[in-house]
């Protein structure tokens, strides 16, 4: 194998932020259907036309920033900053890809959003995760996340960023 070719192949083991694109619409259509998964995410149920409007509304925001993620070559899952207002944000994010959950993609598209949230100038990052969600807690924590409350049954979280 020349070096040209093992670059590659490590180059498609790393994940890729990459535009939340209409193959990244697709897949979230498919990984939200996981009730395991929606449930987790504490996502409510919608219809293909429910998710095409509010795929057609994306562009228009300023409020709401969306990226998929490539893994190997394959959408994987997809993550983003949200209620973006003043010097704060809120990250949400989720690996799709059953096979692919547990390999550090999370780490990395946290770590990915938390620097582009330092390069908007941001200073807080918030999110909120279920409360039985271990994996998450133990990750956000590892991160730097502090609790600072909690809604029902999920934890709310912030990190200072500079």
């Amino acid at each position: 194998m020349t070096l040209r070719s093992r670059v590659k192949v490590m180059e498609m083991r790393r994940p890729r932020r990459v535009p939340f694109d209409r193959r990244f619409l697709l897949a979230s259509r498919r990984w939200l259907r996981d009730p395991d998964l929606r449930r987790s995410l504490r996502a409510p149920e919608f219809t293909d036309e429910e998710q095409e409007l509010w795929f057609s509304r994306l562009d228009g925001r300023e409020d709401y920033l969306i990226w998929g993620v490539e893994f190997a070559g394959r959408p994987a899952g997809a993550f983003g900053l949200k209620n973006v207002e003043g010097d704060s944000a809120e990250y949400w994010g989720y690996v799709g890809e059953p096979d692919l959950r547990g390999v550090g993609i999370g780490t990395w598209m946290l770590t990915t959003a938390l620097d582009t949230a330092r390069q908007m100038g941001l200073s807080r990052v918030t999110l909120r995760v279920g409360s039985e969600n271990m994996p998450a807690l133990r990750l956000y924590e590892k991160l730097g996340f502090t609790v600072t409350g909690a809604q029902d049954d999920l934890v709310l979280m912030e990190r200072r960023i500079g």
